[in-house]
């Protein structure tokens, strides 16, 4: 898509988008006459219109209105038009005021994220507390305490240790135990606690040279087995603010995104997830569709070994340009905090 629109399309739709995100009303082709690059004759940018809606990146919501941006005009300024504004250095000395001031407490610390979050979005800022399925496996021992029962001690790199007594169907000496651990550890080091349980099945398949029935009794017993999760909870800040966008002043939006934040467990759901950099999923992205009309902006941060997210829920035509910023901002400025 990037080379099949022209430069001259390209600004369009970025001036389209820009104008549409400042008071929410479709964009007249007038109002984009005299912008910046913008140098053509008012039929010249009726006739662009056309092709960037033959394109599906905008619609025209009512026959005599004007323009606005579809999910995939969006998508497309997210990914190739956004020009970054840089974190205003008061917002970035308030964000680190917060940090401070919660001097070390991390509930605190997560607390004070989601405030500056919906504060400075005036979105709905979200903070997932740091999870641990992201964490790298480091080893398993496997200890004999009686003929049928073996004691597993499985430790991940963030120097957790988690416990577990096995009950076997045959009975293994020290040995064999031994033998059987370093085959699995083998395999099995260096991989995320969530990576082992949704992979285990394959990665063991073929192994052989240890108990089969004591590697079938592990790979059946991943989900629990390296299970190092604390009960997640989830930080919420700004609702207010997105009743105040006009396009949710219909009941319909407005329901759907209070029963996502009152299903507290399923925004848990939404957030936990690790990515390499900051995600942005817009509108019918969303595999949720009570999110149609909002978009998610999600980065990670890390507390040692640990990975939490955050983010902000909101309009579709939020100011990407500021909010991606702020987003990747907050995840540095807590990563360093709490580590």
């Amino acid at each position: 898509m990037i080379d099949v629109l022209t430069k001259r399309q390209k600004i369009i739709l970025h001036w389209l988008i820009k104008g549409h995100v400042q008071d929410g009303h479709p964009v007249p082709s007038s109002q984009l006459a005299g912008k910046k690059d913008v140098d053509c004759s008012a039929a010249t940018i009726r006739n662009e219109l056309t092709a960037l809606e033959d394109h599906g990146l905008i619609m025209q919501p009512h026959t005599s209105a004007g323009r606005v941006p579809t999910d995939k005009g969006y998508r497309f300024y997210v990914d190739h038009l956004i020009r970054r504004e840089p974190l205003p250095a008061r917002r970035h000395d308030e964000i680190c005021g917060r940090m401070e001031g919660a001097q070390g407490n991390v509930r605190r610390i997560l607390e004070e994220a989601s405030k500056v979050l919906g504060l400075i979005s005036q979105e709905l800022g979200v903070v997932l507390t740091p999870f641990l399925s992201w964490s790298l496996f480091d080893r398993m021992e496997l200890l004999s305490l009686s003929d049928q029962k073996v004691l597993a001690v499985l430790h991940v790199r963030s120097r957790m240790v988690k416990t577990v007594i096995l009950e076997l169907a045959t009975t293994l000496d020290q040995r064999q135990l031994n033998r059987t651990t370093s085959l699995l550890n083998e395999r099995l080091s260096g991989m995320t606690l969530r990576g082992i349980q949704d992979g285990i099945t394959e990665r063991l398949r073929d192994l052989t040279g240890g108990d089969s029935d004591l590697v079938r009794l592990i790979t059946d017993s991943a989900e629990a087995l390296f299970d190092f999760t604390e009960p997640l909870d989830i930080h919420t800040s700004g609702t207010r603010n997105i009743v105040t966008h006009p396009e949710f002043r219909q009941e319909g939006p407005l329901q759907d995104i209070f029963t996502i934040i009152d299903d507290r467990r399923h925004l848990i759901r939404l957030f936990h997830k690790e990515t390499p950099q900051t995600d942005v999923v817009i509108g019918g992205e969303n595999h949720d569709g009570r999110l149609r009309h909002f978009s998610v902006v999600t980065s990670t941060y890390r507390r040692g070994q640990d990975v939490g997210s955050l983010g902000v829920i909101g309009s579709r035509r939020m100011q990407y340009s500021r909010i991606i910023p702020l987003v990747e901002t907050m995840a540095e400025t807590m990563s360093g905090y709490l580590s």
